[in-house]
């Protein structure tokens, strides 16, 4: 790499950010988490023009206060449709769920603790569940919460008009809840025209009993629990929702501000300034206020890590995770934690900007697959990050009966294996110009055509992103001969989603780090995003042997767990083999807490986090 990338690349670094889209996330970890600054929503969300803020108290709040902060600021607290991973911080302080995660007593595990359900679940026959819910609960308003609530906020979740993004998550997730996705999707290409709610497997047995119906037996009430964990099952307020739908029914402004939400949690929501600071004090009367110690949570909007570097050393701020120019000053300091994570770095592709003449094409694709020199871009530009060239990230399968994950298994092995043999984690510049060869020949482009203008399409806040443009534009020429270069198209105010919106000829690469709580158990399902059934889905590229391959490892999720990892490898062959998408590298999380946080846990644990949620203030 020459003498000006690197000094490009230092000075990029200066603000450098390892997640800048997503944030601190504070709430209990969830298990159906997808990190992505690439959303959109179908919810009308809060912009700061038409926020109703409170001017932040400068007077110094009683009580514990715990001080944390987020990198970008929540777009809606409509959790059935905000698909963004930093909604699951108001979601865990101003909302319940039916069950919530909770710290053992030893520190080193978590427990399953009753919120609005009371007691585990209870299979009623094979298919069947029943969950009963706690009695007297009610929404902040008094409102009260019952089987008729969660009958609402079903069949909004599967709303065919409204098409929520979260909506998989209820019908498909650990259990597959019957005609839940025939409902939803309704009146669409292979679904049947109609399908009642009464078809549905959700039903109201009494004012506090509700029961589903699976598709598939041999599930256990900790599956229940588990399919029902996370910040998009939490209950919508009916007249809130009714007051806030448009008159075509399409779309709603519920959470769009805190005039328009009504939360049920261990916190009042107590004030929202927009970019920011989110303000939340404590319920007492909620009914498990005894495990939240916090009088007083401040939650800052802090885009920038130099900003976020100065917080904490101040003590503004409790927690830091450290970006690439920041991690060299604090690797030696005892309070540096290390673990592991779901995100695996990557670019989406588009495959139809008909600018393009090579998009579409797959040695187009492998040409970009082999051109990024990881090994440099996981160190330098993301920062003691991992580099790879595959993408099933390395907790899948952590929390399966064995606890082999898929990366550490001779399945897993022979792909890394396969990736490395063709270069450092798949980079081969001979191989890139060969593919790009190919593909020129494939799509007839003449020598008038040349060089191709690649646009790699980046909001002006991802500075590491940035970095590695930089380096792609000043690498291509060389490993293309000139053939194919890149130009950064660079965007602000907008989700990537939004900004693709406005035309398949505005981009032809989009970053993006997707993740899937549920891979922790299952593997495979870090891949349903990119599968045509998920309709959020970020990319545009679809293959019928991958949508094919995904179902089957759903059909033997609950099987033999080894031959599941068998077909998850042909899974991550089949998506090398087509690059449906470009992975750089492995997250690696890195995290500072200040002495005066007691965290309820000894350790990170994966699928819970550090339940800072649940922490105390030493006196």
């Amino acid at each position: 790499m020459s003498k000006k990338l690197i000094a490009l690349l230092m000075a990029a670094m200066m603000v450098l950010s390892v997640a800048a889209a997503c944030g601190k996330t504070d709430a209990p970890a969830n298990d159906n988490t997808n990190t992505t600054p690439d959303n959109s929503s179908n919810t009308t969300t809060t912009t700061p023009s038409d926020t109703t803020t409170t001017p932040t108290d400068t007077t110094e709040p009683e009580g514990k206060v715990y001080k944390t902060y987020l990198a970008s600021e929540v777009a809606s607290l409509n959790f059935i449709d905000n698909v963004d991973s930093n909604a699951a911080t108001p979601a865990g302080y101003a909302m319940s769920q039916l069950w919530k995660m909770y710290p053992s007593e030893t520190g080193t595990n978590y427990i399953w603790m009753d919120d609005l359900a009371v007691g585990d679940p209870i299979q009623v026959d094979d298919y069947n569940w029943q969950i009963k819910l706690r009695e007297g609960a009610t929404w902040q308003n008094g409102d009260p919460i019952n089987a008729d609530t969660w009958m609402f906020t079903f069949q909004q979740r599967l709303n065919p008009k409204m098409m929520p993004r979260m909506a998989s998550f209820l019908y498909n997730n650990v259990v597959t809840i019957v005609n839940g996705e025939n409902y939803l999707m309704q009146g669409t290409d292979g679904y049947p025209a109609t399908v009642a709610w009464e078809e549905v497997g959700l039903k109201k047995v009494d004012d506090y009993t509700i029961q589903i119906t699976t598709t598939d037996t041999g599930y256990t009430p900790t599956d229940i629990k588990k399919h029902f964990d996370g910040r998009d099952n939490t209950p919508v307020h009916q007249g809130m929702w009714e007051e806030c739908l448009s008159a075509d029914g399409l779309t709603t402004s519920y959470g769009s501000d805190l005039e328009h939400f009504v939360g049920c949690g261990p916190y009042f929501f107590e004030s929202w300034e927009y970019d920011s600071i989110q303000i939340y004090t404590k319920n007492p009367d909620h009914w498990n206020a005894d495990k939240y110690n916090f009088d007083r949570v401040e939650v800052r909007i802090v885009p920038e890590m130099n900003a976020r570097v100065e917080l904490f050393e101040k003590g503004d701020i409790f927690s830091l995770s450290p970006d690439a120019n920041t991690i060299e000053t604090y690797l030696d300091d005892p309070r540096m934690t290390t673990y592991g994570s779901l995100s695996v770095y990557h670019i989406d592709i588009n495959c139809k900007n008909p600018t393009n003449p090579l998009s579409g094409s797959v040695n187009y694709r492998k040409a970009i697959y082999h051109s990024i020199d990881r090994v440099m871009a996981a160190d330098s530009i993301f920062g003691h990050m991992l580099p790879v060239g595959t993408y099933v990230n390395d907790q899948a399968g952590l929390l399966s009966e064995s606890g082999l994950t898929y990366r550490e298994s001779e399945y897993g092995q022979a792909v890394t294996a396969m990736v490395d043999s063709w270069g450092p984690s798949g980079y081969n510049p001979e191989m890139a110009l060969e593919y790009l060869d190919k593909a020129i020949a494939e799509c007839g482009v003449t020598a008038d055509q040349l060089p191709i203008k690649v646009k790699y399409c980046i909001d002006e806040g991802d500075i590491s992103w940035k970095a590695l443009g930089e380096y792609m534009m000043e690498e291509w020429p060389v490993i293309f001969d000139g053939k194919m270069e890149l130009e950064i198209i660079p965007y602000a105010g907008m989700s990537a989603t939004d900004f693709k919106k406005t035309g398949d000829d505005k981009w032809d690469l989009s970053p993006n780090d997707w993740s899937r709580g549920m891979s922790r158990t299952y593997p495979h399902t870090c891949f349903l995003y990119y599968t045509s059934g998920y309709s959020g889905r970020p990319n545009n590229y679809l293959s019928d042997e991958f949508d094919a391959q995904y179902n089957y490892c759903e059909e033997i999720k609950l099987g033999d767990y080894d031959t599941l990892l068998k077909e998850t490898q042909k899974l991550e062959e089949i998506y090398l083999d087509t690059v449906i998408h470009v992975p750089i590298c492995q997250a690696i999380n890195y995290e500072l807490f200040v002495d005066q946080i007691e965290l309820p846990v000894k350790t990170y644990i994966p699928g819970f986090g550090w339940g800072a949620i649940f922490g105390d203030i030493a006196e």
